[in-house]
Formats: structure tokens, sequence, C-alpha cells
């Protein structure tokens, strides 16, 4: 019961119903208002006309006689026990000296009453015959046990308001059904989604909700969606990335193993080659644990970098002259095109360094014997400059050049070392260079070769201590 009382559908339906139920009695309560002052004016109205037309009877029926003369007569008390009943008041006809000459309230066949002077002040107006003032007519109270307002009135004023009471309770309640039908249909959308996220909880990443409904409810199952689609790329990376070690740690570990095993058994003789060989691999499973843990600093955003003003291109020259021996070992032409004038950066040398050495790497294993490796620097619009790796190899198809940069991966499928690393070079040559505030991209025109450039924010200030260098 307490979970129905809080429910948002229930909340919904109670704050629709008040806001009808206050909005109907309002209504009401005006519609009432209104009805009987209107009917109140009506019955002044009313009674206005019935008061000018009784003092025209009147002024008319004295027009054939004196005031005086009709005194003793009947006419005038007829014509008053006529007009007294539709007035609906007590008339009284006085001369111009305020003595009573004729009253409605006195019983028809009455001989007569002695002539005295009116002491109840009611609405007085004079009667005026051929020009002259000959008395006054006053309109007293209704007779006693009559009402003075107009049954029919008052009874359409009743029939009024009851039927305003039966329309309010009849709206009332067709207005709670019908916002509970609404709520209802609200509410699905969000009962469907809260279902997708129990199941999405329970590890369903296949779940999508139904974007249908208003346009905040599709925002949220969209939000809802993209959500469940980045945990589940996220998963299916995950469960990548472990396969992915697990390959790349199992060729060297069973290298390492066989040899070991074989050295055991007596079937190898534990050499300096056998010893070279397993330390080879060690250094390989060394740099492989190592390019992983720096990976996870960088997406973790907990490398620490010693960010300082830097000439770029003697960085990049020095990693140049660190590859000239194994280019030189496979016949590789490796050139390095260094611009005239100074670069400075803000930048962490070691980490700089390390990013060209990556793609120094990957492009001189890439490149056939024989072939040429070019590395470039150009200054770009916007202080920026832009470092560039070119080799003349196969080249990358173009739907890979939008996954190099991925972890583990190999344009050469087989996964054969012969072909490549562990295929985390280009990967930590992003990271690296999006932690520096820069960008990476590759590309591969239709004749051959790949380019691999990353571009940093060129430096401008004084790079002595305290000479306030700053980023631009």
């Amino acid at each position: 019961m307490r979970r129905f009382l809080f429910s948002l559908w229930f909340r919904l339906v109670l704050g629709f119903g008040l806001i009808l139920a206050a909005t109907l009695a309002s209504v009401s309560f005006y519609i009432a208002e209104a009805s009987e002052r209107e009917a109140a004016g009506f019955e002044r109205q009313q009674e206005t006309v019935r008061r000018e037309r009784a003092h025209r009877l009147i002024v008319r029926t004295l027009s054939v006689q004196e005031l005086g003369a009709a005194e003793e007569s009947q006419e005038l008390q007829t014509t008053l026990e006529r007009v007294g009943p539709a007035v609906g008041r007590r008339i009284v006809v006085l001369d111009r000296e305020g003595n009573v000459v004729g009253d409605s309230a006195r019983r028809s066949g009455h001989p007569g009453h002695p002539r005295h002077r009116w002491k109840d002040r009611g609405t007085r107006r004079p009667i005026v015959v051929e020009d002259r003032q000959v008395g006054f007519i006053e309109f007293g109270p209704p007779p006693e046990g009559e009402e003075p307002d107009d049954p029919q009135v008052s009874n359409l004023v009743s029939s009024l308001n009851a039927y305003l009471l039966w329309a309010g309770v009849a709206g009332g309640l067709g207005g709670v059904v019908l916002a509970s039908l609404v709520s209802r249909q609200i509410l699905a959308p969000v009962k469907a989604l809260g279902t997708a996220a129990n199941r999405l909880g329970r590890g369903d990443l296949s779940i999508r909700a139904d974007s249908g409904g208003p346009a905040e409810i599709q925002e949220l199952a969209d939000s809802f969606n993209r959500m469940a689609g980045s945990l589940q790329s996220a998963e299916a990376q995950r469960r990548s990335l472990v396969a992915d070690v697990a390959h790349e740690l199992r060729t060297p570990l069973a290298n390492i193993q066989g040899y070991l095993e074989a050295v055991r058994d007596g079937l190898l003789e534990p050499n300096d080659e056998i010893i070279d060989t397993i330390h080879g691999q060690v250094l390989h499973l060394g740099r492989l644990v190592e390019d992983l843990r720096l990976l996870d600093q960088t997406e973790g955003g907990s490398l620490p970098l010693d960010m300082a003003p830097d000439s770029l291109p003697e960085v990049v020259a020095r990693s140049v002259n660190a590859a000239r021996p194994r280019a030189e070992a496979k016949g590789i032409q490796l050139e390095y095109d260094e611009p005239d004038e100074p670069v400075l950066a803000l930048m962490d040398r070691t980490r700089i360094a390390q990013v060209v050495s990556n793609l120094l790497d990957n492009a001189l294993q890439h490149t056939p014997e024989g072939g040429r490796v070019e590395v470039s620097l150009a200054l770009l619009e916007g202080d920026r400059v832009r470092v560039a790796v070119t080799d003349d190899g196969e080249g990358i198809p173009g739907d890979d050049l939008q996954r190099v940069f991925d972890r583990f991966y190999r344009v050469d499928s087989s996964r054969s070392r012969a072909s490549g690393g562990a295929g985390l070079g280009l990967t930590i040559v992003k990271r690296l260079v999006e932690a520096h505030g820069g960008n990476v991209g590759a590309e591969s025109p239709a004749t051959g070769g790949t380019r691999v450039w990353f571009e940093l924010a060129r430096f401008s200030g004084d790079p002595s201590p305290g000479g306030g260098y700053g980023q631009v």
C-alpha cells in the first residue's frame, strides 16, 4: 500500500484531481455568485417595474376623482388591494398632510378606517394629478408571511446551483478517470525504461529502450540507449583486451617455458644463445607490461608529465639519429627535413621522444628493404606545429585507417610478430599526444605508403627561468 501511495502514477492522479477540484470549485463559486447577483438585479428591476405600474394605476384611478372624495370610496381601496399582492409590497396612499387615505393591507369590505397619520416611512413617491401634487404613495415591507423575492427566480437560482454541483461532481470524476488513463499512457514508456534498466543492471547489455512517447521521454530513452551501447562496447573492449593480453603473453611465456623444460630435460645446453633467447622473451614481456601500464595511466589521467618549453626539432633529431642504425641495417633511407628556425613546444621531452620513436619503429617495420622513410616538421596556421613520419611501404587499407590507433590492432590479421609488434605502439602515440593537448592522424594514399602525424601547440615566450613563458 505504501508503494502505491508513493508511486508516480498515484501522485500524478492526485495532483490532477486536486487541480481539477480547485478549478471546478472556483468556477462553481464564481457562477453561483454571478447568478445570485444577476437574480437580485433582475428582482430589483422587476420590483421597480411593478411599482411604476402600480403608481400609474393609482394615479389613473385618482385622475377621475379628488383624493378627499376618494377617501370614503371603495374604488381606491379595491385598486390598492389588487395592486399590493402583485407588487409584493404593502402600498399606502397618503394625502398631502400625511394622513392615510388607502392601505393595501386593509381587508376588502372594511367599513373604513379613521384618518390618521402614517408613521412608517417606506419608499415614498408623490402623486401628481393634472400638474398638482395631491398626496403620496409609500411602498412598505411585504405583508407578514409573504416572501419579497420572486419564487420563480429563487427556484431558478437553486436549480442552477444544483446543476453546478452535479456537473462539478461528474466533471471531477470524469477528470480523475481521464487523468488516470493519461497518466498511465504517459508513464508507460517510463515503466518500460525502468524494466530495461533492471535488465541492464542484471547484465543484459543488449537491451534497448523503446524511443516512443513524449519528446522528453524520447530524449531519456535515447540517452539510456546510448549508455547501454557504451556499456556494451566497453564490455566488448574489455573482453577483447583480456583476450589480446592473454594472446600476447601466451607466446613469449610458451617460448620461455619450452626452452626451460628443454634445458631441464637435458635436450638443450644452457649456452649463451639459449640464455639470450630467453632474455629477449623476458624483455618483450617487460615491454608489454610497461606499455599496458603506460596506457592505463594515460587513459586514467594519472600519467605524470614533466611539462617544460623545449626544442621540438632537437627531440625529433635525436629520435631519428637513434633509429638510423636499424634503418641502415635494412637498407632503408631515413631522412629528416629539419626547419631552419627554432620551434619550441610545451612538452614532456621524454614522452614526445617516445612518440617519435614509436612512429619510426612502426614505419621501419612496414618499409621494405631499399625503401625510404621521411620525417618532417612543419609550422601550421594557428600556432600549431606538425611532425609527420612518411614511409613508402605497403600502405594501410581505407577501412583500417580509423582503427590503427586501437589497442592490439594490426592490419595483418595473422598477428605474426614478423609483421608487427603487440599492436600498442600507435595507441601509446595517440594517448601521449592527447595528454599534451594535441591530436594525431594517419593517411595512406592510393599510390602506397603511409603517413602518420601528430600536432602540438607551438610555444611562444621566454623559456628562461622567470621569463613568463606561456602556451599560445
